[in-house]
């Protein structure tokens, strides 16, 4: 029973010391890659709930506009902004399913399929909507994100 016990407290621990050093991990932003009016950028350490991704996109909205020029607003005024995982870095194509990039040279001009976030603004609602897993919020007119809750009706 002791040692089950120490083997519990051992995996909570590694477990908890796992955690904490992720979320001290600063969020780096290592690429931009553009194409047209769309542009996806690439995080190393990126955050991990769906509220530090849009308080990310909060913070950093400034420096990407300053730094980046994003997001990019197409002549009807949309744009489309996703965000992807860096995680071990730019690799070759090969016969693997990875974004690839044709502004980076290849071979190692991809990624794996890590995605974080979209932020896309469309023509009819002129609303920020941020995609996060099976999650889509929206920015208000007064500026609050709030989740959006979609209700149908089958006939």
């Amino acid at each position: 029973m002791k040692k089950y016990k120490l083997l519990v407290m051992l995996i909570l621990l590694v477990a908890g010391l796992w955690l904490v050093k992720l979320a001290l991990s600063p969020t780096q932003i290592i690429a931009v890659h553009r194409s047209g009016y769309a542009a996806r950028i690439i995080l190393k350490n990126p955050p991990l709930t769906r509220r530090t991704k849009l308080l990310w996109w909060k913070h950093n909205r400034k420096l990407l506009e300053e730094k980046y020029n994003l997001p990019r607003v197409n002549a009807r005024g949309e744009y489309y902004v996703s965000i992807w995982d860096y995680a071990d870095g730019y690799k070759e194509e090969e016969d693997e399913d990875r974004l690839c990039f044709e502004d980076k040279a290849p071979p190692k001009n991809c990624i794996d399929k890590n995605w974080v976030m979209t932020v896309e603004q469309s023509l009819s609602s002129k609303r920020v909507i941020y995609s996060i897993g099976e999650d889509t919020f929206e920015t208000l007119p007064d500026g609050k994100i709030v989740k959006q809750h979609f209700t149908f009706t089958l006939r």
